[in-house]
């Protein structure tokens, strides 16, 4: 059993492809709405599709902003939900049957004893010895030690970054856009 195989569930990339298509969107638009709201920059023509706004124009080209960078934020909330769950629950499931799984050794184990002559029990538990030795001496549980340390911090930043630093980046980009609606 590789005791690095839940903690790298947690770091790794918790977001499915058409998840993050949608936070690229979401972000795309969120800068689009703060660049529109913090400027005002509007285009009155555009040439080449030959479209000349009016001032109420704008103002409905605002509100379309919007609703473009509230769709995708809604649509990135559903797909990072969903994402976000299945992440945890594979973290859940892999524990689970690591648990299981020494569970399952320490029962057999008790049984095996039972049918063991004595020397046989001690041939065993000599080879238990000298594997947990090497495991220790090899500086393998330092290393697991120390990368445990770390795994914490790296999955709540991934947390943040993944989920809620687009969120907060369409919400500002919704504020400011009706704030400056007219």
């Amino acid at each position: 059993m590789n005791p690095y195989e839940v903690d790298i569930i947690r770091v790794t990339d918790p977001l499915s492809q058409n998840t993050r298509a949608v936070r690229k969107s979401l972000l795309v638009s969120s800068v689009v709405a703060i660049t529109v709201a913090k400027t005002g920059f509007i285009p009155t023509k555009i040439s080449a599709l030959g479209l000349e706004f009016s001032q109420a124009d704008r103002g409905s080209m605002l509100w379309l902003i919007g609703a473009v960078v509230a769709f995708f934020l809604l649509s990135f909330l559903v797909a990072a939900f969903a994402d976000f769950m299945a992440w945890r629950m594979s973290h859940m499931a892999k524990a689970w049957d690591e648990e299981s799984i020494e569970y399952e050794d320490l029962r057999k184990s008790i049984l095996e004893d039972k049918k063991l002559t004595d020397e046989e029990r001690e041939a065993l538990q000599e080879q238990e010895r000298r594997v947990g030795a090497m495991w220790r001496n090899a500086g393998h549980v330092g290393n697991h030690v120390l990368v445990q340390k770390f795994v914490g911090p790296i999955s709540w930043a991934r947390v943040t970054v993944e989920f809620v630093l687009p969120a907060v980046v369409s919400t500002t980009a919704l504020t400011l856009l009706i704030r400056t609606s007219p």
